[in-house]
């Protein structure tokens, strides 16, 4: 099973990393956009993909853990929502250059809905800053309750510790303009389709079970000065419809906008936000409200051949993403071998 100690090892692991990787070389990297997804449980389980990455010169790999403490719900006429828990999510990303211009990429997820560990912390945050917690300290701490209901009864819902596999996503990806010597600091804009597929258990909250496709377009990356980059991306999302969850639409739109700080040569900041149209048909914010998370964080360059990501974000429009997100990532792109 998935459980809160792998978690812990996944983290150690990669923090470990770091001085391991500063003796070598550095890595070029000009992306100003970050992988972080940041949805809650019942919006995960859509094939909703993480922004595209940059051009690969052969081949990469990723390993990321995304944490979210998720505490939002609300009854509207017969609809009632209750999202009280924790979601870890260890995502396996590898993308290979499969011609001069394109670049295939296949991500498996691991997913772990628990009860809230960090539920007293946030609170206790909430109320020295003043910032709305939903009356968060009227519920116990450290429960685990994704539900929701309507006219025709209770949906798929979690009310204990679930772990497994997740929807698995392939997509494909051009360089528009790209030439044959395109690499992992390529700035041309980028076009991408992809498929995620319903490998999860739509019981357990791990996957929707249908089959949805995507399409987006990313921007070039532009540089309006020597330490800055910028960078935006949007896409559409075609949703299989399933009556185990709310009523759903058929199409999604979404898309990224992001910020890059060259701090040292080692160090980048990173700022963005991550927005989609609702994914149901509800009356519910929760649900039939635009969802908009920004996060920030810092991009670690080690050897020109890794690189490590430590991003939070908090939901910009409130209750439409969890109230913090937590995403550690290291990346490896090997120069020959596997």
């Amino acid at each position: 099973m998935f459980r809160q100690e792998t978690v812990s090892g996944v983290y150690a692991i990669l923090l470990l990393l770091c001085p391991m990787v500063s003796a070598m070389a550095e890595q070029s990297d000009e992306t100003a956009l970050h992988q972080h997804r940041s949805q809650h449980a019942y919006n995960s389980v859509f094939g909703l993909p993480a922004v595209a990455a940059r051009p690969v010169q052969t081949r990469e790999w990723q390993i990321a853990v995304e944490h979210s403490n998720q505490f939002m719900g609300g009854i509207e006429g017969d609809e009632r929502l209750l999202l009280d828990g924790e979601t870890t999510e260890l995502t396996f990303r590898h993308r290979q250059r499969v011609a001069a211009c394109w670049q295939g990429e296949l991500v498996v997820p691991f997913i772990q809905h628990g009860e809230g560990e960090f539920d007293r912390v946030i609170d206790d945050w909430h109320q020295i800053f003043g910032l709305p917690d939903a009356e968060r300290n009227l519920f116990p701490f450290f429960q685990l309750d994704y539900l929701y209901a309507d006219q025709d009864g209770e949906r798929a819902s979690v009310n204990s510790p679930q772990s497994g596999l997740g929807d698995i996503q392939i997509s494909l990806q051009r360089s528009l303009g790209c030439l044959a010597t395109a690499d992992a600091t390529g700035r041309e804009p980028i076009a991408r389709i992809g498929i995620k597929l319903p490998t999860g258990e739509v019981d357990e909250l791990r996957g929707s079970g249908r089959v949805d496709v995507y399409a987006d377009l990313q921007s070039p990356v532009w540089v309006p000065g020597s330490r800055w980059r910028t960078g935006a991306a949007i896409g559409v999302l075609a949703v299989g419809q399933t009556n185990r969850l709310a009523p759903q639409r058929s199409l999604v739109a979404y898309g990224s906008f992001g910020v890059q700080f060259v701090l040292t040569k080692r160090f980048r900041l990173l700022s963005q936000i991550d927005w989609h149209t609702p994914f149901y048909v509800s009356e519910l914010t929760e649900l039939g409200e635009p969802a908009v998370g920004l996060s920030v964080g810092v991009r670690y360059l080690g050897p020109a051949d890794q690189s490590i990501e430590l991003t939070v974000s908090e939901d910009a429009a409130i209750d439409t993403t969890p109230d913090i997100v937590a995403r550690l990532a290291w990346v490896y792109r090997p120069f020959g071998g596997f």
